[in-house]
Order: C-alpha cells, then sequence, then structure tokens
C-alpha cells in the first residue's frame, strides 16, 4: 500500500507557524512541553460567510477581520482541489509535511482550530496564522478524509470566528525540534469555575485527554464540553461497535475532530468523546476515544458547563 500523504514541494503553500528551523545544539536545551492550561476569555463570535476563487483561503479567510487571535468552527462549505498534510516527525533532515491533494469538489463535513499573529521573518511583521484541521468528502470518489488543512482553490465556507481575550496567544518554539507550542501570557492562576473556557495544550507523549481531566476533576466541576481538539497521536485506544482496538501506525495519526462531554464526580471522571483520525495511508478511524498518546502536541478548547 502506498502513502496517501507525499512529499509534494511544489504542491501548495506551507502554512508558517507550525515548526520552524533551529540550530542543532550539542546539548538538550530545558523547554517545558507537558501540559499548559490557561483560563481565556470568549468575545462574540462572529459568523463569516464568503466564497473565493482566487488567492489562498488564508488570505481569504482573515480578510476584514477586526480581531487576530481566536478559534474557528466549520461545518458548512465546498472546497475545490484541498490540499491537506500529514506531519512526518521523523523525516530526516527536519521535520516536514507530507501533503495530498483531493482534486474537484469537497464537502466539508469539519473545520476547527486556532488563528493567532506570528511573526514572519520575511516581512519583518506578524501574520495571522491558523492551525486548522479538516474532514471533508471528496465527491468525485465518495471518499472520507482529514488532515491538517493546507489551502484550497476555492470554494464556499461558512465558518464561526471566536475571538479569545484578556490573554496574548503565542506559540513558543522548542529550541531543540523548532515545534511551536500554544501558550498563553500571563499565564494567570489556575483556578477554573463554572462558565470559564479553558484553553490546553499537549506536548509529546503526553497521555490525552487523561492528564487534562484528572488536573480538572480537582476543582469541583461537574461537567464540561469539548469545544474542538486537534493535533498529533502516537496511538489511541477507540471504542467501536465491535470492541475496543488499539490503533498504533508507524507514523503516527493526525488527530483531526474531536467532540464530547466529561462527567466529574468525587475526584474522578467520566468522559464520552468521539474523534475522527487519519494516518499517512489515508485509513480513516472514528470512534470513542479511551485514552490516546501525543506525537507532536494536541491542542484545543474546553468549556466548564454552569
Amino acid at each position: 500500500m502506498k502513502p496517501l500523504f507525499k512529499i509534494l514541494e511544489d504542491k501548495g503553500k506551507e502554512v508558517e507557524g507550525d515548526f520552524v528551523l533551529v540550530e542543532k545544539k550539542q546539548a538538550h536545551i530545558e523547554f517545558d512541553t507537558g501540559l499548559h492550561v490557561s483560563v481565556i476569555g470568549r468575545a462574540k463570535e462572529l459568523i463569516k460567510e464568503f466564497d473565493f476563487e482566487q488567492g489562498s483561503l488564508t488570505s481569504n479567510l482573515f480578510s476584514n477581520l477586526n480581531f487576530r487571535q481566536g478559534y474557528i468552527l466549520c461545518e458548512e462549505g465546498t472546497l475545490f482541489d484541498v490540499c491537506f498534510a500529514f506531519f512526518l516527525t521523523k523525516h530526516k533532515p527536519l521535520p516536514t509535511f507530507a501533503k495530498a491533494l483531493a482534486i474537484g469538489k469537497n464537502i466539508v463535513k469539519n473545520i476547527s482550530g486556532f488563528f493567532l499573529p506570528v511573526y514572519n521573518v520575511k516581512s519583518l511583521d506578524y501574520d495571522i496564522v491558523p492551525h486548522l484541521h479538516i474532514v471533508f468528502e471528496n465527491v468525485e470518489s465518495g471518499r472520507i478524509f482529514s488532515g491538517h488543512l493546507i489551502d484550497a482553490s476555492a470554494g464556499h465556507l461558512k465558518v464561526k470566528m471566536v475571538p479569545l481575550t484578556g490573554k496574548m496567544l503565542k506559540r513558543d518554539v522548542d529550541p531543540n525540534t523548532g515545534l511551536m507550542y500554544l501558550r498563553t501570557y500571563p499565564a494567570g492562576d489556575f483556578n477554573p469555575k463554572s462558565g470559564d473556557t479553558i484553553l490546553f495544550a499537549f506536548g509529546p507523549r503526553e497521555k490525552f485527554p487523561t492528564k487534562l481531566f484528572k488536573l480538572l476533576s480537582k476543582y469541583g466541576i461537574s461537567k464540561a464540553r469539548i469545544v474542538f481538539a486537534v493535533g498529533t497521536l502516537t496511538m489511541a485506544c477507540l471504542s467501536e461497535f465491535s470492541g475496543e482496538i488499539i490503533v498504533r501506525p508507524r507514523e503516527g495519526l493526525e488527530l483531526a475532530h474531536t467532540q464530547g462531554e466529561v462527567m466529574f464526580k468525587e475526584g474522578s471522571f467520566k468522559q464520552k468523546m468521539i474523534v475522527h483520525l487519519t494516518d499517512r495511508y489515508g485509513k480513516q478511524y472514528k470512534g470513542m476515544l479511551s485514552h490516546g498518546r501525543v506525537k507532536e502536541l494536541v491542542e484545543g478548547l474546553i468549556e466548564i458547563e454552569n
């Protein structure tokens, strides 16, 4: 079987802000990639519906936008000639995206992820850079695909764009790998309560979502809802109709979509979280996630219900 995602140097514009080149160091430099959590504010959502035939998807998405950081959710739209990707951690000499092209018309099932300003060393200015994952159906083949969204040649989308307020979002670079991890400044005290929105960012080898839910179970919370989570996993334990399966492809998994809720009681928790995953060969996995292990990162939002 041949991989769906390949190294396509001339196909699709690389999304800046996922990783940067770093000088190879002799010794490891301390950098905390663990679990970052922060209570963050939300402003009124914007519903943006637009068509585009020229320019990149990113430039059309953020044109005439009066805020520069937030998140995107979309479950309605069509995109043509979608360029989407799978992150290769161990690619030599540097990590990179393997890409695939879904030619023709594609029906969007879900798009989700953050966007924030990232410094562009070429223009010496800040660009709004998204980290978006997508699930879609290719009309010609009838197949479902998913992965990291890079670009599209044209399309029509109806998206919900929500500003995140009160703290600055930033991507800190791990000097050992060049990977960029989502952080909030100032970090502030973490004391979540009813009605709060929590930003979370897992680093490599962390247990997702177990470590987050164990932390939240200490704060007297009764129920929370996953807004979204995207990233990469090395393995996932899924519950399906046929029973429990462990998915562990050699090159890992792209976490393309997450939804669900978690109940807390007396320091314990019970989760019901549905995920959509893909491996490098384009095989799709969907089921209830019991637990997983992070490959590079997983980031998202969770809302504590009143």
